[in-house]
């Protein structure tokens, strides 16, 4: 007995349905790849601008213990600038040099009053305290801060040099 012939009627159009499915499928992860890198490059570099920022708080807190070591000797307005000091921990580069560090600048701004204190024997002595934190990609923070000390008025006052 003879099996009738059939044609196919479908030509291989499952073939080229399959086909541009598979593309757009590829053509979503590419995309979802290059969405995922620009985030995690965003992530990074939020990640250092916080590192900088921590740095030159650090920078800050440790101008403030040190302004008695700038003395006032210095005509007002001239800034001292120290080197760049690492921050305790920082992960360190290639070639063992900590990555996050910070720098201080010290300004003597002058003397007033010292509010608050009996008598015309104190002043208040006026510094201002610049801090630049960097982190590595050249992340870089800048913070300001003013502080004065109390001290005698029995002549220019000099609370040390610098080491």
């Amino acid at each position: 007995m003879k099996m009738p012939h059939r044609k196919s009627r479908q030509g291989g159009a499952a073939l080229i349905i399959g086909l541009i499915l598979l593309t757009i499928i590829t053509l979503l992860a590419v995309v979802g790849m290059n969405i995922a890198n620009s985030e995690l490059a965003s992530a990074t570099s939020e990640q250092l601008r916080l590192r900088s920022f921590q740095a030159a708080e650090a920078g800050l807190e440790h101008g403030l213990v040190d302004i008695k070591d700038v003395g006032t000797d210095s005509v007002a307005g001239a800034g001292i600038k120290k080197t760049a000091k690492p921050i305790l921990g920082s992960v360190k580069d290639s070639d063992g040099n900590p990555i996050d560090t910070y720098t201080n600048t010290y300004t003597f701004r002058g003397t007033s009053t010292a509010e608050g204190y009996g008598g015309k024997d104190f002043a208040a002595f006026h510094f201002s305290i610049a801090s630049d934190g960097t982190s590595s990609r050249n992340a870089v923070a800048h913070h300001e801060q003013g502080a004065y000390l109390v001290g005698s008025t029995g002549g220019v006052q000099d609370f040390g040099a610098l080491p």
